[in-house]
């Protein structure tokens, strides 16, 4: 017997779906409910194999009343009937955790079939073993070291994918890129990729170790990427809550993540922060970067972030109009953890040919000063030694490169 929950504002809807499922002999309506929040009531009573939820529901609509339902109750298997056929419905109803989405009217028949279609999938879904229904995965290691800053322009992400290759001389890394809407790491490492963010996390598979590794991709000097999503629309599949699952999950398997952002403030962005290991808070040495960082600082502030997972790092991009070190520090009231020396032809070459200077120019001030970046944050290994005869990786590449932007 397949035990049924419907919650629709409509007492003629529920009336008329109960009539119809009193039809069949092996499904049973076992509650019903008006609202978001006695439907979650009614779902934690009776423990239905299926929930027949409306996305207009009164109070906790009906994605807040799944989401619920998906966190509390994940073995009873959403089915989300709305009025609204567009894709964007569709869209955050399956982000929410529902298996089926019905559109408003619907045939008796239809509903019959998504029911039993939703109860065949959770039938195959595995048990939890008996007794560990709540175990958690042992929780990683992996540190991660989360790279922001208060404007675009001051080399943020140039100095995130580099400090990734540093690090994954000696270690296990991986570099996220969290700059959802406009990420560049993929294409600053001239990489193309099948999978990204957005996928694991319209799947709701951010936890799911072997899709997470499926969406991996290999760049080189052995860093694995996970790269932003292929569009700047598709952005809004990254929730908080999958961005935290994912970073446990990436935790247990590597060493170090190091997450690149976008260089203004998001809800993703800021979790991130909160649960970082380390802050990179990026600036240059100009006027504008330094006020900027200052207010991130601030949001720092708000955040209750402890001063030692807080590092600031100066970017020299522009001797002629840069402050000097002292009064850049004297201003934010931090000392600079590194400095990144001023080689704009290394870092214009780097990124036109999409070879991180840290692999095709390895002894260049550039790289040196990311070298000891990387020597500062883990002092226990050579992450940061320079590679010497690396720099022949890929000639041709430097010479024409294929422009792979990491979108398909």
């Amino acid at each position: 017997m397949i035990r049924v929950l419907i919650a629709d504002e409509s007492p003629r809807v529920t009336e008329n779906v109960v009539r119809r499922l009193s039809a069949e002999p092996d499904l049973l309506v076992c509650a019903t409910a008006a609202d978001g929040e006695l439907a979650v009531q009614e779902a934690l009573r009776t423990q239905p194999d299926v929930a027949i939820i409306d996305a207009g529901l009164p109070g906790m609509d009906g994605i807040q009343t799944t989401e619920m339902l998906a966190q509390y109750l994940p073995r009873t298997g959403v089915i989300m009937l709305s009025l609204d056929a567009e894709n964007e419905a569709f869209r955050h109803a399956m982000l929410a955790g529902a298996r089926e989405f019905l559109e408003k009217p619907f045939s008796g028949d239809e509903l019959v079939a998504a029911i039993r279609r939703v109860h065949e999938f959770e039938l195959r879904k595995p048990a939890p073993p008996v007794g560990e229904e709540h175990a958690e995965p042992p929780p990683g290691n992996g540190k991660v070291f989360t790279v922001v800053s208060g404007k675009g322009g001051v080399g943020k992400t140039v100095i995130a994918v580099n400090l990734a290759l540093a690090l994954a001389r000696s270690h296990r890394v991986v570099l996220v890129d969290a700059s959802l809407q406009f990420g560049d790491a993929c294409a600053l490492l001239n990489l193309n990729v099948d999978r990204t963010i957005a996928d694991l996390a319209a799947s709701d598979a951010v936890a799911d170790r072997d899709a997470v590794q499926q969406a991996l991709a290999q760049g080189p000097g052995g860093l694995t990427v996970l790269a932003a999503p292929a569009r700047p629309e598709l952005a809004d599949y990254v929730t908080t809550q999958h961005l935290r699952a994912l970073m446990d999950e990436l935790r247990r398997t590597f060493d170090y993540i190091v997450v690149d952002t976008p260089s203004y403030l998001t809800e993703v962005s800021l979790d991130a922060v909160e649960t970082s290991d380390r802050v990179l808070l990026i600036s240059d040495m100009s006027v504008t970067s330094v006020k900027n960082a200052k207010l991130v600082q601030a949001v720092m502030e708000v955040l209750k972030l402890e001063t030692a997972r807080f590092v600031l790092i100066l970017n020299h991009r522009d001797g002629a109009s840069e402050m000097e070190r002292g009064h850049v520090e004297g201003f934010l009231r931090t000392k600079a953890i590194a400095e990144i020396r001023h080689e704009p032809a290394v870092v214009a070459t780097s990124v036109s040919h999409g070879v991180p200077f840290m692999i095709g120019q390895p002894r260049s001030a550039a790289a040196l000063s990311i070298a000891e970046l990387a020597r500062v944050l883990v002092p226990d290994g050579p992450a940061g030694a320079p590679a010497g005869d690396q720099d022949d990786t890929s000639g041709a590449q430097r010479s024409r490169r294929r422009f792979g932007f990491a979108r398909p």
